[in-house]
């Protein structure tokens, strides 16, 4: 499997592409690391890619696709790669693409961390303090970070059309951005859509991935669907009906076509799980910010739609603690 994992400098591509090296053995492949390897032994070429950062414009694409091009060549790291950096414009995209077809090989996902323009100023100073890199200050960083957001826009499109792109959360933190890769490259890889096990107290029961999801492989599709956040039992069965599944099959019984089929058209018609989620939240956000009625019943963690009136007071009060010699007036029903 190969990967492409790119975003804006101090987006953390470095640091997930390590993690995503050590858990699925794969050979990182970072164009910044040739290029300071340049830098540091000081060649010809490394003084013009010096010259060339410091005055926060991109290195141009024949010099970078002339650096990977021999990692790509050797059958060592064939299918096994992690393209940390690169590429960031669309003729290195097209340029990657047929690097890779030349050697018989394809990319299989395209990773982006998405963090915004404060974020990655406050994490390119801590860089600078840490590493006392030199190409790490405020006034480089906003320049690279608008040249990268103006150049990736292309490359972000193009891969969107191959169906290859998934957006990532960068602002969170560095556990919960490895588990959101983990279940993306999982759901891809599957590897390729292979069963993982896992063990409970009282017997092995096998689970199949999709959208991130261990959906049981012991029950009918429809109902394992509903495992998923943000698929109801409707929405299953309107998948199933669209794609022509029994409703009465088991998930242990669908070929790897239909689990294939399942999760694109997951992928493509609803927003589940870690997407869906962020929404609810965001708009929980936006409705305490408006300090409206239902704001303010979502800020104090009590019920906001459904409530029965005259029990509304135990919401507020908390559960009724029984006083010694006192005796409670039962609650109305």
């Amino acid at each position: 499997m190969n990967i492409v994992i790119f975003g804006p400098p101090g987006a953390g591509k470095g640091t997930q592409s390590k993690y995503i090296v050590n858990k699925f053995k794969l050979y990182q492949l970072s164009t910044g690391d040739l290029l300071r390897k340049e830098i540091k032994d000081k060649t010809s070429l490394g003084l013009k890619i010096s010259s060339i950062i410091n005055s926060g414009e991109l290195v141009s694409d024949q010099i970078v696709g002339n650096l990977i091009e021999n990692f790509i060549s050797n059958d060592k790291y064939k299918g096994k790669i992690i393209f940390d950096g690169y590429p960031r414009t669309l003729n290195q995209a097209k340029k990657l693409d047929e690097l890779l077809k030349r050697y018989d090989q394809k990319i299989d996902i395209v990773l982006k961390l998405s963090v915004s323009l404060a974020t990655v100023k406050k994490r390119i100073l801590e860089r600078q303090t840490q590493e006392k890199r030199a190409d790490d200050s405020e006034d480089i960083a906003i320049k690279r970070y608008k040249t990268y957001e103006k150049s990736s826009e292309p490359v972000i499109d193009y891969y969107k059309q191959s169906n290859l792109l998934k957006v990532v959360n960068g602002e969170a933190g560095i556990t919960e951005i490895n588990s959101e890769i983990s279940g993306l490259i999982n759901a891809i890889k599957g590897w390729l859509w292979g069963i993982w096990t896992y063990k409970y107290k009282l017997k092995n029961l096998s689970m199949a991935r999709i959208a991130g999801v261990n959906i049981p492989q012991d029950k009918i599709v429809h109902i394992a669907l509903t495992y998923i956040h943000g698929i109801g039992d409707h929405n299953s069965k309107l998948i199933c009906e669209k794609l022509n599944i029994p409703l009465n099959k088991r998930v242990n019984n669908l070929s790897e076509d239909e689990v294939l089929k399942i999760r694109e058209y997951i992928d493509q018609n609803y927003k589940v799980e870690g997407d869906l989620r962020r929404e609810v939240s965001m708009n929980i956000k936006r409705l305490v910010d408006l300090a409206s009625y239902r704001g303010s019943r979502h800020k104090k963690k009590l019920p906001v739609r459904g409530q029965r009136t005259h029990c509304n007071a135990r919401t507020r009060k908390g559960k009724a603690i029984a006083i010694a010699g006192k005796k409670l007036t039962p609650m109305k029903k």
